[in-house]
């Protein structure tokens, strides 16, 4: 499920926040060239999966420096 969820555009999203630091929703978008609601709304996704962070300041940032993910398939049977 977890895999499910992280689309080429939301790594995107989480690469941007992992070089730039904080930032606004609206300043990713821009930086994305996305529409503001579309990039919120991954956010959101991406908040609920543990990658990124809303911060006080109503910013988004990712706590971590380095993120590695493994996934190994193999044929049933």
């Amino acid at each position: 499920m977890f895999l499910s969820r992280l689309t080429a555009l939301r790594w995107s999203l989480v690469r941007q926040i992992m070089s730039a630091g904080e930032m606004s929703i609206r300043e990713l978008a821009r930086r994305a060239g996305r529409d503001v609601r579309r990039v919120h709304d991954d956010v959101l996704v991406l908040a609920e999966l543990g990658l990124v962070e809303r911060t006080a300041k109503g910013g988004v940032r990712c706590p971590f420096a380095d993120i590695h993910l493994d996934m190994h398939l193999r044929k049933a049977g």
